[in-house]
């Protein structure tokens, strides 16, 4: 191995401690909160809804009473299919947005492993021991907040799969 030289880069770290991470973060909480915003005020007519069903139980003729069960069951079905929907959303474009950018830090992994000569560069996870001269890590984190400030999050695309990871 005489003349080889080895790097290493801790992805997690990259992944996590990034502008452009910090900003994929902070874009996918903005719209968790406003699914949870339109599954609450479900919930909350779902509920009303319920409520009154139970008031009209002993007033209304059964057959009446049975067709209001039948509509409210089937309104609580499609509330259920809209919060996987929104969870589906939401997963499709954080594993999007993450994959951008970790094709985003390959690239500047690989630039910072010319620089330095590297013969290979492996992730953290891979080695079990190393010197500390031998971890780009640090170096890949301030090339990817100098190059790679943002990453959008592409909602419409994630809207357009359906659950099977296909596009609509």
């Amino acid at each position: 191995a005489a003349g080889l030289t080895f790097g290493i880069v801790d992805m997690s770290k990259v992944m996590q401690m990034t502008d452009a991470a910090k900003d994929i973060f902070s874009q996918m909480e903005v719209k968790r909160k406003e699914y949870q915003g339109q599954i609450s005020k479900e919930e909350d007519s779902l509920r009303a809804a319920g409520q009154e069903l139970v008031k009209q139980k002993d007033t209304l003729p059964k057959e009446a009473f049975d067709e209001k069960v039948k509509a409210f069951d089937e309104k609580r079905i499609q509330e259920d299919k809209m919060v996987q929907e929104r969870k589906k959303i939401l997963d499709q474009a954080f594993g999007s947005a993450m994959g951008t950018l970790s094709h985003e830090a390959a690239k500047i992994v690989a630039t910072a492993a010319k620089g330095r000569h590297c013969s290979a560069v492996f992730t953290q996870d891979a080695v079990m021991i190393s010197t500390p001269d031998m971890d780009l890590t640090d170096i890949v984190i301030s090339q990817m907040n100098q190059n790679v400030k943002k990453i959008p999050v592409d909602w419409t695309a994630a809207m357009a799969t359906d659950p099977s990871g296909k596009k609509k």
